[in-house]
């Protein structure tokens, strides 16, 4: 079968598991085979270019056709992130670095006094960043909020931020992973070496207050519903008890988060999609249904006609 049909009809994604100093090595609330890792375990990548299909290893997201629009994650930081800031497109395409990241974050867990900064503080330069970062004090700088189970963040290009620790993340965005790490508070890596700044580029694309932030859904904790949009993605929370049929015609991800999610395509047998897990609706698949009960992300991919002027 010509591989590229196999991207035609939904299909579940093996995630890709990225160490990071800040992760954890003990993922079993999520992935149970994953409780004692060798190395702390940052992300679990659910759609990048390097996710093979669950049921072909030879074939990657990075041979969909055009390029695969969108990077899902989980994190699990377990120790605060660095202060940083990511480029949009047009910045990254003049540093010949490819696309920009525009993101979001949904909060699936929080432990007590969890927090995200998002944003300079009110009143706060770039130039006094500059500053607090050369001393390795800028996330003193950023505008810092408690966060709990059920919020969403947006975080277009250009938003200064970091994470805090003790949370679980599930993250959207752009394919691309163009980061400019502006404080990372004098950290080394596993081989002793300090990690890479890039402060004066990141400053360059830095904006003190760039319009994101803890978005107001107005969804209870049991309801469906609008949580972001952009031009680059659409991420609703879906809550279902028996069946749900999303819609048709456009590329989705769905992303359990709570329950045991079983879809049935149009033709085939069902797939099963674990907690944290992505499985792949194309445009093409026709109607499927979510059988179950269940809480799980639906992202959307807009129609390219919908970005022009983005």
């Amino acid at each position: 079968m010509d591989p590229h049909r196999l991207f035609e009809r939904p299909f579940r994604v093996a995630p890709y598991f990225s160490p990071r100093l800040w992760g954890t090595r003990d993922l079993r609330a999520w992935y149970p085979e994953h409780g004692t890792e060798s190395e702390p375990i940052g992300e679990a990548w659910l759609t990048a270019d390097r996710c093979h299909l669950w049921q072909h290893p030879d074939l990657t997201l990075a041979q969909w056709p055009g390029g695969f629009p969108l990077l899902t994650k989980f994190l699990f930081p377990h120790d605060k992130l660095s202060v940083q800031v990511h480029p949009n497109d047009a910045q990254a395409a003049a540093a010949g670095i490819g696309r920009g990241k525009t993101e979001m974050w949904y909060v699936v867990a929080a432990d007590p006094g969890a927090q995200l900064g998002v944003d300079l503080a009110p009143g706060t330069t770039l130039e006094q960043l500059e500053k607090a970062c050369e001393a390795g004090a800028g996330a003193e700088l950023l505008n810092w909020f408690p966060v709990q189970a059920g919020d969403t963040v947006f975080v277009p290009a250009g938003t200064i931020h970091a994470i805090g620790a003790g949370m679980v993340l599930c993250e959207v965005q752009q394919q691309s992973d163009n980061t400019y790490r502006l404080d990372d508070f004098g950290r080394r890596d596993s081989q002793g070496r300090l990690r890479e700044l890039h402060l004066k580029q990141g400053l360059a694309v830095a904006r003190p207050q760039a319009g994101g932030g803890l978005q107001k859904t107005g969804l209870s904790s049991g309801e469906s519903g609008l949580l972001v949009a952009c031009a680059y993605f659409r991420v609703e929370r879906r809550v279902w008890h028996g069946a749900y049929r999303p819609s048709a015609g456009r590329l989705r991800l769905l992303i359990p988060l709570q329950g045991e999610v079983r879809l049935q395509p149009a033709e085939g047998e069902p797939l099963m999609v674990p907690l944290a897990h992505a499985v792949v609706i194309p445009p093409t698949a026709g109607p499927v249904e979510l059988q179950g009960t269940g809480v799980a992300l639906e992202v959307t991919v807009p129609d390219p006609c919908d970005r022009r002027g983005a």
